[in-house]
């Protein structure tokens, strides 16, 4: 069932390949040694200097001069500097390095946050309007999947798989709508390059939906309105959704091959959708809407035929026990056949 033919560049929260195969994600040694810097350590809450901090991309001469650079730009946003903030104080640090990908890599365990440089020098990527676009947006989807990490943790170890498959729709949607959100006020605060970015980027159908809304209604802005249609808004690209179900099903074929053991037993429902869709505010722009993104084969249909039937094996081997890698329904037949064999899984 494993295969590339999905892939998002802005969706690398986990990798999902055998850490044996990920040596270009090695965050312990190679180029990332030294390369990590902790968000603390960065020039974070500057006094508001739009004119010096545009011109700072075309000076970058080394990684930290980029990180200095994103520092400042998320001081110009209240969205991105409360996720900052909350990242910093939980011990954050950030790297660059040549994913090939264009997204972003987050190490949990050891609280790192690896962006893709485009295989770009510093000085490259400072001239570059669009790479320097793209890694300051990845950094705020980033960010805003730091706040997740923190407040929902491991999902596959405490909710069903057609759960997670949900919850992991959300996340992936709420980080490019915070993005949105973010984009806006950069734009307001003087830096409508990064905008126009995101208008041109995969989320631009997000980004449109936003600013229309506002035309009709300034107000919903504030009231989180506007942010509910960005993020409804996600779900109308197929190809996106089918993404992000291709990389979770991995993620959770994986681990339970290496675990051997079944998921979670902890049934979604509204309330934790609203409250994953929480501002730094503490405004929550899905409030009265969870229930429905539950419910609505809007969202949360699987029309994917493989992803359907990834996600069926996985339920079924979740109803088996294996014994020497022979599956049972029957836990007390499969001890009859093997009486000494070992128990690779069991049923719930």
């Amino acid at each position: 069932m494993r295969c590339d033919r999905l892939t998002r560049k802005t969706y690398l929260k986990r990798h999902h390949r055998p850490a044996d195969d990920i040596t270009v994600f090695d965050l312990t040694r190679g180029d990332y040694a030294g390369n990590a810097v902790l968000l603390s350590d960065l020039g974070y809450g500057v006094p508001s200097e739009p004119d010096r901090i545009a011109a700072m991309p075309y000076a970058f001469q080394k990684a930290e001069d980029i990180l200095n650079w994103c520092a400042a730009m998320c001081g110009e946003s209240p969205a991105a500097n409360s996720l900052w903030a909350a990242a910093e104080i939980d011990g954050w640090s950030v790297s660059l390095s040549d994913l090939k990908s264009g997204g972003f890599y987050l190490n949990a365990s050891a609280r790192e946050i690896v962006l893709d440089h485009f295989a770009l020098s510093p000085s490259a990527l400072g001239r570059s309007a669009f790479f320097r676009n793209a890694l300051i947006c990845t950094l705020m989807q980033a960010l805003r999947d730091i706040w997740h990490e923190q407040v929902m943790g491991s999902l596959e170890t405490v909710y069903m798989p057609e759960d997670v498959l949900m919850l992991e729709r959300a996340r992936a949607a709420d980080c490019d709508t915070v993005t949105v959100l973010v984009g806006w006020e950069w734009r307001g605060a003087g830096f409508a390059d990064v905008w126009r970015h995101i208008i041109g980027s995969e989320e631009g159908d997000m980004a449109l939906v936003f600013t229309r809304v506002l035309e009709r209604d300034p107000a919903s802005l504030f009231d989180g309105s506007a942010l509910a249609y960005a993020f409804r808004q996600w779900y109308v690209d197929d190809a996106r959704v089918d993404a992000v179900d291709h990389e979770t099903l991995e993620s959770l074929d994986i681990m339970m091959s290496k675990s051997g053991s079944g998921f979670g037993a902890k049934r979604l429902n509204g309330a934790m959708l609203e409250a994953l869709s929480e501002l730094p505010d503490g405004n929550r722009y899905l409030h009265g809407l969870g229930q429905t993104v539950k419910d609505d084969p809007f969202f949360s249909g699987l029309h994917d035929p493989i992803n359907q039937t990834h996600l069926f094996h996985l339920i079924y081997d979740m109803q088996v026990v294996m014994v020497n890698n022979v599956p049972f329904r029957d836990g007390k037949l499969a001890r009859l056949i093997f009486p000494t064999g070992e128990i690779t899984r069991t049923a719930p």
